[in-house]
């Protein structure tokens, strides 16, 4: 990897970015003098497929990522499963952080580390996706003085992703999704700029996703305390102000910006409720069920009612389930 020209490509998406990848790698020339890694939102669980069914696309190898593996140009690696990708000095680490932005993989770590370890020689690229994962990475690439360009939303699948970088990166620039790999290759070798001093916010949590930094005394430094908590783990959260984007993290590494914090709110607010549900509704069998069992009249109509309430109280859960679900 030289450190005077353009060398490191950096993509990440989500809904819809496999078709857009069909059309990008094909359009990435073969000799393109840049390593470049992808990072798709995954399930957590089995393998990912994606380098296998693009490679009939693509002008160069794919393969999937490893530990320790080289940054090559002309080669380009694909994110795996339940793992955060980065780049290293020269090579790419893969560390279960904590999930930002609910997903691990997630794009976020990925463009940091690109920040940290590329600078100007990067280029960051975000496809279409849901939500917002991607901006603020793209920000900290932004800030090295790295590029980035952005599927235009005209020509993306699902366009919130493209939007929210947008948004976040006022120097980002969309490309339609035809010629976007001309824009990557036309960059891609170009002589740089020289390499910043990298913004010690950046620095910690990109120590955060690789399980080295993550503390209360760090997230004290990066925002201020919240009355919300994580949803992951329920510990506290701390409000960072990332230019326009506002986003949040927790003492164990969890991460979130709003949409991403709203989204998984809702989640555990579901799970409560239909926890609460299954809890009124064993209650009041197992108190009828006493309530069968004992001779004492008195005793008898006592637990009758109880486990009335406790019915009453599961069938007033069961229509407030109904109706959010109805919103």
């Amino acid at each position: 990897m030289s450190d005077t020209i353009v060398d490191l490509v950096v993509i990440g998406g989500s809904a819809g970015s496999f078709t857009a990848l069909k059309t990008l790698l094909a359009d990435l020339p073969e000799d393109l003098g840049a390593a470049v890694i992808v990072c798709q939102h995954l399930s957590s669980f089995g393998e990912s497929r994606s380098a296998e069914l693009l490679a009939r696309y693509a002008t160069m190898p794919l393969v999937d990522a490893e530990e320790g593996m080289a940054l090559e140009p002309g080669k380009i690696v694909f994110a795996v499963p339940d793992l955060h990708i980065m780049v290293g000095k020269g090579h790419i680490h893969l560390r279960r952080g904590a999930h930002e932005n609910n997903f691990r993989p997630a794009i976020d770590p990925l463009f940091r580390s690109a920040a940290v370890y590329g600078g100007p020689r990067a280029i960051g690229v975000v496809l279409s996706g849901m939500m917002d994962d991607g901006a603020a990475g793209a920000r900290a690439i932004d800030r090295t003085g790295g590029a980035v360009l952005v599927q235009s939303p005209d020509t993306a699948d699902c366009d919130s992703m493209p939007w929210a970088t947008l948004d976040a990166v006022h120097s980002a620039i969309p490309v339609p999704l035809g010629d976007l790999g001309a824009a990557i290759a036309e960059r891609v070798g170009r002589p740089c700029g020289p390499a910043v001093d990298i913004p010690w916010d950046i620095g910690i949590e990109l120590k955060i996703a690789g399980l080295e930094g993550a503390t209360m005394e760090n997230e004290h430094r990066l925002g201020e305390l919240t009355p919300y908590n994580c949803p992951h783990c329920n510990g506290v959260l701390w409000e960072i102000e990332d230019g326009p984007i506002k986003r949040y993290r927790c003492h164990t590494g969890h991460a979130y910006t709003m949409e991403a914090l709203s989204e998984s709110q809702e989640k555990a607010l579901d799970e409560s409720l239909f926890s609460a549900l299954r809890a009124h509704r064993g209650r009041a069998s197992l108190i009828r069920q006493m309530a069968t069992s004992t001779r004492n009249e008195d005793n008898r109509q006592r637990l009758e009612v109880r486990a009335g309430k406790y019915e009453e109280d599961a069938d007033n859960l069961a229509r407030m389930i109904k109706q959010r679900k109805a919103e």
